[in-house]
C-alpha cells in the first residue's frame, strides 16, 4: 500500500548552465536543498528548455489522466525485478539503459522527476538514477498536488521522445548488500537507518510475506513521512528541522549512512533527504526487510 504514496522531489535551477552544473555534484554537508529540489514555479519557467526531461512517477492512469507538459510516464515498476525471490529489485544495467533511452534521456540531460505530492515513488527513481551514475537529477517539491495547487497548466497529451543510446555507469558505493551490512555492523563508523514505521521497527508486525519481526540490530527508526510538512501539498521540512531530526539519532555527517525499509521504496526517501542535508556517504540497501528478515543468517533485535 505504501508504494502507492505520493511523493516529494526536486530541484532548483536559474540556467541550463548553474542547473546541470550544481547537479553534477554532491553538495557539501550543510549546503541548501536548492541543488536537487525544484518549486512548481521554477519548474514551471523551464518547460521550454529541449534540454529538461520531466518523468512522472505516478500510475500510468494517473498519468493518462493529466500530467505536467512534456513529462513522460516512467512508474517504478518498469526499474525494478524479482531477484532471488525478492521482488521490487534494482533492475540491472541493460533494463535501465533501455529504459532511459526509450525515453529519449541521454546521460547528459538533466531530469526533474515527480509524484502525486511527495513519497516514495519519486525517491525510488531519484536513488535508482544515481545509482547508475546519471549526473544530473532532481526531484519536485509537492509534486503533481502542489502544481495543480499553484493553477499551471496540465495536459493529457504524450509528447514524442525520439530514442536514444544510454550508457548507464554504476556506483557500487550508493549500495548495500546483506553482505556488507553483515560485514559492518559493528563499524562505528556506519549508522543503519530504518525508514519503516515505529510499529514495524519494534518488531510489532513483521508484514506480508516476512519471516522475522523487528530491526537489523544497531538501527535507528526515522519514519519516513518525518520528513515532510503535515499538511498537503506535503513538501519536505525546512532542512535545519531535518539535520536536528538525523543528528539527534546518531546519524553524522562523518559516518557512511545505510537506508534500509521493506523494500527499498521508503529507504530512497530517507536517502534523498540526507542527499539535501548534504551527507556524503549514503547507500540504500536493496534488499530491505524483505530479504534480511526472511533470511535464517540475519541477526535481528
Amino acid at each position: 500500500m505504501w508504494r502507492m504514496v505520493p511523493v516529494v522531489f526536486s530541484i532548483l535551477l536559474f540556467t541550463m548552465g548553474s542547473f546541470t552544473q550544481g547537479l553534477a555534484q554532491q553538495p557539501a554537508a550543510g549546503s541548501p536543498k536548492t541543488q536537487l529540489l525544484l518549486t512548481v514555479e521554477e519548474l514551471q519557467k523551464r518547460l521550454q528548455d529541449p534540454h529538461l526531461r520531466i518523468l512522472d512517477a505516478r500510475p500510468p492512469r494517473e498519468y493518462g489522466r493529466g500530467h505536467i507538459p512534456g513529462a513522460v510516464n516512467l512508474p517504478v515498476r518498469q526499474i525494478t525485478v524479482v531477484r532471488d525471490g525478492i521482488p521490487g529489485m534494482l533492475a540491472p544495467q541493460e533494463r535501465i539503459e533501455a529504459v532511459l533511452g526509450s525515453l529519449g534521456i541521454k546521460r547528459e540531460s538533466p531530469v526533474v522527476i515527480y509524484d502525486t505530492a511527495v513519497g516514495v515513488r519519486a525517491t525510488r527513481l531519484f536513488w535508482a538514477l544515481e545509482y547508475y551514475g546519471h549526473p544530473h537529477v532532481a526531484l519536485l517539491d509537492g509534486g503533481f498536488t502542489a502544481w495543480q495547487a499553484a493553477g499551471l497548466p496540465v495536459t493529457t497529451d504524450v509528447p514524442p521522445v525520439q530514442q536514444t543510446p544510454y550508457q548507464a555507469s554504476p556506483d557500487p558505493d550508493r549500495l548495500a548488500t546483506a553482505q556488507w551490512i553483515l560485514e559492518h555492523l559493528k563499524a562505528t563508523d556506519v549508522v543503519l537507518v530504518d525508514a519503516r514505521s515505529p510499529a514495524e521497527f519494534r518488531g510489532e508486525t513483521a508484514g506480508r510475506g516476512i519471516k522475522a519481526a523487528g530491526h537489523i540490530p544497531g538501527a535507528v527508526n526515522i519514519n519516513w513521512v518525518q520528513n515532510l510538512t503535515q499538511t498537503a501539498p506535503w513538501k519536505v521540512r525546512p532542512l535545519e528541522e531535518l539535520r536536528k531530526l538525523y543528528l539527534s539519532q546518531g546519524v553524522t555527517p562523518d559516518k557512511t549512512v545505510v537506508t534500509y525499509c521493506r523494500s527499498g521504496m521508503r529507504a530512497s526517501h530517507a536517502y534523498f533527504v540526507l542527499r539535501l542535508l548534504g551527507y556524503p556517504r549514503i547507500r540504500l540497501y536493496d534488499g530491505s526487510w524483505l530479504e534480511w528478515g526472511n533470511g535464517e543468517r540475519f541477526p535481528v533485535e
